[in-house]
């Protein structure tokens, strides 16, 4: 690795100011008013939110483990959870190193011995800090989903434009994977004939989180207004295996989105690249429920959400939260895989599991070729040398956004519907056989989990079309319309001192 010569700092020096440095001379990376890196010249790195993801984006920076990053130094941690703090802390000095600690962002993002972040809290964060980061003159590694709202991804993306001297991108890891480029390349030759639709897949156990009375207490040493941040600040509902505060916000309209922002957005985001849809679609109609069970959350564990382009074919994307039946754990499998994509050609489709390897078959079932191999890790790799190029080659924010803002417009459907019966969900499935096979394949798994849908009716959702310049919803009831465009999944601001600052009016560059 390069370090700094005599030459390299009276060069620094003579520009002036703090202005930019050239990009690859190792730290400053031309950032205006950055950070000089530690001595031996390793980009010093700061994580917040440690607890789930987080904890094995620590293990990257840790001396002697297995998965470290070179070229980069854990300097700094920070959650509002005094527990998970003292994880971090201990796992840090286990490796020999002495971290600062943080409980509040803003604070260690203010920090000049500071280069980049590492960003895994809770969705309803990642714009937000996103933002608060590019601000601070810090490059940014966000975890998924860019967002918990169309407008705030929207503010993330502006922020990476406005604040171009800095690095920003999101952990969407199959973007970094040699085996599904290799697909799209076979898909682009034609070899397969046009793509008549594409399915993503993200059927994963979810059980019951259980049924309380009212509010519940959260756990000492956990700052609620700090985890709160931007979302309604309101005592947790909620008292899972995991306490009140911690993971099952997944499951809540406030903070999180379902499985379909959770796991189902990696998913979502090789869909759309393998479609090689910009930007978003259409129309989009969803429907489903929370089928099984009766527990504290609200998001449904069962959506087939459809998503038309112009321009290119249609995505079906299906979340499953049950098993293949009552009492089984086990998931079901679509073409091969339980969490994965299927792009249906003419002359065969090819299959993209959720670990990155892809196979191409024939119509016929038969074999033509594998893309071989789950080098998903390589995406951690390639954000240390955008740190070091200063460009992002994998894992652009307006991507993301537009792949999470997928998952959010299959939620406002969804959240803009009523119960319907059988023969009305349908009809408004209608004639897209795509559509219709999901249709008919979700039916069939709801009988095997032996829910009744004459007592607890689907919700279907309107098909809702989407100003891709503006990024909002229209709809011929100006009710439904209105109430999708003013719901918290589609702008939601921020409250008090977690207002999401506006740095775009609207439209959408792209």
């Amino acid at each position: 690795m390069k370090t700094w010569s005599r030459k390299d700092f009276l060069k620094a020096s003579l520009i002036g100011g703090g202005a930019a440095f050239v990009a690859g001379q190792t730290r400053l990376y031309g950032q205006v008013g950055g950070a000089a890196g530690s001595a031996n010249g390793d980009i010093r790195v700061g994580i917040v939110g440690f607890n789930a993801q987080g904890f094995g984006h620590l293990q990257n920076y840790l001396p002697g483990s297995r998965s470290k990053l070179e070229g980069a130094v854990l300097v700094a941690i920070c959650d509002v959870d005094d527990k998970v703090l003292a994880k971090g802390r201990d796992a840090a000095n286990k490796a020999g190193l002495k971290v600062a600690e943080f409980k509040d962002y803003r604070k260690m993002f203010a920090s000049k011995d500071i280069d980049a972040v590492v960003l895994a809290p809770p969705n309803h964060q990642h714009s937000i800090m996103t933002i608060a980061a590019l601000q601070a003159g810090k490059d940014v590694y966000v975890e998924k989903p860019l967002s918990h709202n169309i407008w705030e991804g929207r503010q993330a993306v502006e922020a990476a434009r406005k604040y171009s001297k800095n690095i920003a991108l999101i952990g969407t890891q199959n973007r970094s994977s040699e085996q599904i480029m290799g697909a799209i390349a076979m898909l682009r030759s034609g070899k397969l004939g046009k793509i008549k639709w594409v399915t993503g897949t993200c059927y994963k156990s979810r059980e019951s989180i259980g049924l309380h009375d009212g509010p519940q207490a959260v756990a000492e040493g956990i700052d609620y207004n700090l985890w709160t941040g931007p979302a309604t600040l309101t005592p947790p509902t909620r008292n899972g295996p995991r306490g009140t505060v911690h993971y099952d916000w997944h499951w809540f309209w406030n903070y999180g989105g379902g499985d379909i922002t959770n796991q189902g957005i990696h998913q979502m985001d090789v869909a759309r690249w393998l479609l090689g849809a910009q930007g978003l679609p259409n129309t989009v109609m969803s429907f489903g429920g929370r089928f099984g069970y009766r527990d504290d959350a609200e998001t449904p564990n069962t959506l087939v959400s459809v998503m038309n382009w112009k321009d290119s074919a249609p995505l079906i994307f299906e979340v499953r939260g049950l098993g293949r039946k009552k009492g089984m754990k086990a998931m079901d499998v679509y073409r091969k895989s339980s969490v994965g994509v299927v792009a249906q050609c003419e002359h065969g489709y090819i299959n993209i599991a959720e670990t990155g390897g892809a196979i191409a078959f024939g119509n016929d079932g038969k074999q033509i070729e594998a893309f071989q191999g789950a080098d998903n890790g390589a995406h951690r790799k390639n954000w240390i040398a955008a740190l070091r190029s200063r460009k992002v080659k994998h894992g652009l924010l307006e991507e993301g956004h537009y792949s999470t803002s997928l998952c959010h417009l299959a939620n406002l459907s969804y959240l803009a519907g009523a119960e319907k019966a059988n023969a009305q969900l349908a009809d408004a499935v209608g004639s897209d056989l795509a559509a219709k096979d999901a249709y008919w394949r979700t039916l069939d798994h709801l009988k095997a989990n032996e829910v009744d849908l004459d007592a607890t009716k689907p919700i279907v959702g309107p098909v809702l079309s989407v100003d891709g310049k503006t990024e909002m919803l229209s709809h011929p009831d100006k009710l439904i319309a209105d109430a999708a465009n003013n719901h918290p999944l589609r702008k939601r601001t921020g409250r008090g001192e977690f207002t999401i600052p506006q740095l775009s009016a609207t439209v959408a560059k792209s």
